[in-house]
């Protein structure tokens, strides 16, 4: 399973990289936006638990990150979360800060890669941070600064990748 995940992991770490050097994203309908803005905000929530790790709220909005992309209708954004959607039964209150944190990261790569290919406005980017090697999504336009959901000890370290 750990080899799956890292193909995975790899697999979407090449599109990512990829996908930056493409200027255009895809439009989405209006309806198929607002669902995956509804996605990054569930995410949003997860993201905040972690920023503060409280086991109860991270398992809690883990489920709620679930439900948004339950809802979700495009056929190709759905297939991309579907993987996400196995990582987000794994975070538990009863894990550890690390098991459930590379479980997010897990996801966090297919929400950047959602984030790279489809046109979803300018409030949502990706970040990073190499001390930590992991990445994640942030809502820019309510936090400017990074809030790295890695490493309570380093906040602040990592930067953003993307500017849309």
């Amino acid at each position: 399973m750990e080899k799956k995940m890292f193909k995975l992991i790899t697999l979407f770490s090449v599109l990512i990289n990829f996908s930056t050097f493409a200027d255009v994203r895809e439009s989405l309908t209006s309806a198929q936006k607002e669902e995956v803005v509804n996605v990054l905000k569930a995410n949003e929530k997860l993201h905040a638990s972690f920023f503060k790790y409280d086991a109860k709220s991270v398992a809690d909005s883990a489920q709620e990150l679930k439900n948004a992309m339950n809802k979700v209708s495009h056929e190709k954004i759905k297939k991309l979360l579907k993987f996400s959607m196995t990582k987000l039964d794994e975070i538990k209150a009863n894990k550890t800060k690390d098991e459930n944190g590379q479980n997010y990261h897990t996801i966090s790569m297919a929400l950047i890669y959602i984030l790279n290919t489809y046109d979803v406005g300018s409030e949502y980017n990706a970040y990073s941070c190499p001390m930590v090697k992991k990445k994640w999504v942030q809502n820019s336009s309510k936090q400017e600064k990074v809030h790295n959901p890695y490493a309570a000890n380093m906040p602040h370290c990592g930067s953003k990748d993307t500017s849309f």
